[in-house]
């Protein structure tokens, strides 16, 4: 029998998992350039050592997610906590890039893919009525963004005069919060079995099966792999963008730390529209503005105000997809699957986020530029935006429906 909590303690809880779990990971692509000098390894090897870590996370997170409907969110969190230290650790003792790789790209990927949103936003979304849902995964997902604001401040002061390596030791300090965070979360263990329940297993296949033939799920799918693209390649080459552009290394953490902060406010607004209207295409606008944000870039000369006015616009759209997303899946299948059914997007977020890391990278060093990747980007926005527009809310009204009248 489990304690009954006020349901907004979960979303607290959610929230501070968050903060660390995206935090830290985001954080970490500003000290691209001081790894590479400090271990002699090129910006491109180190773009896909965080390409890696992003494939790992996504293919992590639907199996997590699997998991905890199985044997309870704390479990989870619990062995992701402990890897994600690992992995901190680990890059932060390596003298060579081997161990660095070790640590951050396998033990960190797998650590983050165990902590992130499908497992807490699940755990979210179960103790909600559908009508109050979106603003609760947006106040759960505020968390993240508030991560990144903080680590993002405190890589800024404090890695020009402790280096990298002291960074990541820091950082793995904060563990703690996930292990503070998982008593609250305990009560989201495993549900009791139900009646005639079939073997238990990892996966419910059938439900996925249903959800891989439905058109809308394929479709929010592909959105989200351009999310994970966008998500990656300012996170992780924000600070190359920045010296490319010959602008203070400072310009590039406090960008990072304004997106963090903007995002904070842009996912609960977007949450609470998410209960109002319809989702799909609030998701065109987002897509779409970030398209022209993009496009801004490539059309003005990159100063400190031009990269801290798209920071801050960019923003309010950063990690406002996430509520509106797994809102749409909890709206398609109900709550039951939602930690694997949104685990599964998140892995195509994730091979978004590996091209959007390691080619980013490439294309850096072919053409000494970023205006290749800046172009795809805004490609991509657009593609993303488009693929919702089938997604018409009588479409979605009649699918959700027929699935809360099985």
């Amino acid at each position: 029998m489990t304690t009954k909590l006020n349901p907004w303690w979960i979303v607290m809880a959610a929230a501070v998992v968050l903060a660390y779990s995206m935090g830290v990971r985001l954080a970490l692509g500003l000290l691209v350039p001081d790894i590479s000098q400090g271990l002699g390894v090129t910006v491109s090897e180190l773009s896909l050592g965080f390409a890696i870590q992003n494939l790992l996370w996504g293919a992590v997170s639907p199996v997590a997610g699997a998991l905890a409907e199985r044997y309870g969110t704390a479990k989870v969190l619990l062995f992701g906590a402990f890897l994600y230290f690992a992995g901190l650790v680990a890059a932060a003792v390596s003298q060579s890039g081997t161990l660095f790789f070790i640590g951050n790209a396998l033990l960190i990927g797998v650590g983050v893919g165990a902590t992130t949103f499908p497992i807490v936003l699940a755990a979210v979304g179960k103790r909600f009525p559908a009508n109050k849902r979106t603003l609760a995964l947006g106040v759960a997902s505020a968390g993240g963004s508030l991560g990144q604001f903080l680590y993002a401040i405190v890589l800024g002061y404090y890695a020009p005069s402790q280096g990298w390596a002291n960074t990541f030791m820091l950082f793995a300090s904060t563990t703690v919060l996930i292990l503070a965070m998982i008593w609250l979360l305990r009560d989201q263990e495993k549900p009791a079995p139900e009646k005639d329940a079939p073997p238990l297993r990892i996966f419910d296949w059938q439900a996925i099966g249903q959800a891989m033939r439905l058109r809308e799920y394929q479709l929010l799918n592909i959105g989200f792999f351009v999310c994970g693209f966008h998500i990656a390649f300012i996170s992780v080459h924000m600070a190359g963008l920045v010296a490319y552009c010959g602008l203070l290394p400072g310009v590039a953490a406090d960008s990072l730390a304004l997106i963090g902060l903007m995002n904070i406010v842009g996912v609960i607004v977007v949450g609470w529209a998410g209960d109002r209207w319809h989702k799909p295409w609030l998701l065109v606008w987002i897509y779409g503005l970030r398209g022209c944000l993009i496009l801004m870039l490539l059309m003005v000369p990159i100063t400190d105000q031009v990269l801290y006015l798209f920071a801050g616009i960019m923003g309010m759209l950063w990690l406002s997809t996430v509520p509106l997303t797994s809102g749409a899946i909890a709206q398609l299948f109900g709550t039951r699957n939602l930690a694997s059914l949104f685990g599964i997007v998140m892995f195509s977020h994730q091979i978004g986020a590996f091209f959007g890391s390691w080619w980013a990278g490439l294309t850096f060093e072919w053409y000494g530029s970023y205006d290749v990747a800046l172009i795809a980007s805004a490609l991509l926005a657009l593609l993303a935006a488009v693929v919702h527009l089938p997604m018409t809310p009588r479409r979605m009204a009649k699918l959700a429906y027929q699935e809360q009248a099985v």
